[in-house]
C-alpha cells in the first residue's frame, strides 16, 4: 500500500498569455487573472502589477493561514486584515533609467496584521508562528528581504 500524500511532489502548472496592451493572463486551473506591468510606480493602472500581485499572494498566504491555525485550536476570527507593503532595491532599473544598475529585488516586507478575536496575546503569538513556519511564500521570501510583521489584537 502507497502512504505517499497526494501534496508530495506536486508541481504547480499555469499558463501566461501575454496581451497587446502590456499586460498577461495567467491560467491556473479553473482560474485566470490579468497582471500588469512588472512593477507601475502610478497611482492608478487597469491591471495591479507582478509586484502587487506577489505582495497579494503573500498576504492571502498569511492571512488564510492565520485563520486555518486558528480554527485548529478552535479560536474563532472575528475580523482579521493585513496592511502589507514591500520595498524594492533598484527600483529605477524596472524602468530602463540609463545609469541605474543592480538588481531589482525585494529588500523587506512591513505589516501590521490586524486581529480580532476572543484570544490572548501569547495564543495569538503562537497562531501567528504556526501560520509563518508553514507559509510556503513567507519561507521562500525570507532568504531574500527582511519580512517584519507585527500583530494587533484589537476589538470592534
Amino acid at each position: 500500500m502507497d502512504n505517499t500524500s497526494p501534496a508530495e511532489g506536486y508541481t504547480w502548472n499555469l499558463r501566461v498569455r501575454h496581451l497587446h496592451d502590456g499586460a498577461s493572463t495567467v491560467y491556473a486551473r479553473n482560474n485566470a487573472f490579468t497582471v500588469g506591468p512588472p512593477a507601475s510606480f502610478r497611482d492608478t493602472d487597469p491591471n495591479p502589477s507582478a509586484v502587487e500581485y506577489l505582495l497579494g499572494a503573500l498576504g492571502a498566504d498569511l492571512t488564510n493561514g492565520f485563520s486555518a491555525a486558528a480554527r485548529e485550536l478552535g479560536i474563532q476570527i472575528d475580523a482579521l486584515e493585513l496592511a502589507l507593503s514591500g520595498r524594492l532595491a533598484n527600483p529605477l532599473v524596472v524602468l530602463g533609467v540609463i545609469g541605474e544598475g543592480g538588481e531589482p529585488h525585494f529588500v523587506e516586507f512591513r505589516g501590521i496584521l490586524y486581529v480580532s478575536a476572543d484570544a490572548g496575546e501569547d495564543t495569538l503569538q503562537e497562531i501567528w508562528r504556526t501560520t509563518l513556519e508553514r507559509s510556503p511564500l513567507a519561507n521562500t521570501l525570507k532568504h531574500s528581504a527582511l519580512i517584519s510583521i507585527r500583530i494587533l489584537n484589537f476589538e470592534f
